[in-house]
């Protein structure tokens, strides 16, 4: 598979009946934005040889702590107002959500081991350097790659197998960047 990019598939083109609707979950891209124009790209590849399950745990271990401290807010602040003293319900909280993020955690810590992560920053407030281009455009185009292949798959495009050949050669393909830039 060519990492080079290509047009993308979209809603419109010609389906025919999928192989395999389901696709699993190859990994993520994330993008912030800092409050001074500093864009933080993140794309993070699971092995192609990991199991749902392993899948699963990473999504839910990636997911956890943000959702552990909005909603322990939420829940503190409930209790609060129900008369529960501040420190107890803190307490409370902690005792409950802390053993669950260390267990999944731990749980989580093969995959997120073997998982590769490429990451590009560009700076809002100077011009980009080329190096920084450089990442930026080798960071998109693995993503987008891999969210092409996705979709194609799940819309009958393309095979199971092509998808699975898809995402080893991105996976490949990032494990070398990453070892080749240290």
């Amino acid at each position: 598979m060519s990492l080079v990019h290509r047009p993308r598939f979209t809603a419109s083109t010609p389906a025919v009946p999928a192989a395999s609707p389901s696709v699993p979950r190859w990994g993520h891209v994330s993008r912030t934005v800092s409050h001074y124009g500093t864009v933080a790209s993140v794309l993070a590849i699971y092995p192609p040889d990991s199991t749902d399950a392993e899948r699963h745990l990473a999504e839910a271990n990636r997911f956890f702590t943000p959702l552990a401290l909005g909603g322990g807010v939420v829940v503190w602040v409930g209790l609060c107002a129900v008369g529960v003293p501040p420190l107890l319900a803190a307490l409370v909280l902690t005792a409950a959500l802390l053993p669950v993020g260390i267990s999944l955690s731990r749980r989580a810590r093969g995959i997120r081991q073997r998982t590769v992560t490429l990451a590009a920053s560009r700076s809002g407030l100077h011009e980009e350097t080329a190096e920084e281009r450089s990442h930026q455009r080798r960071l998109d185009t693995i993503a987008e790659a891999l969210q092409d292949a996705a979709f194609a798959c799940r819309h009958g495009v393309i095979s199971r197998r092509e998808f699975d050949r898809a995402w080893r050669a991105a996976y490949a393909h990032a494990g070398g960047r990453l070892t080749s830039g240290r």
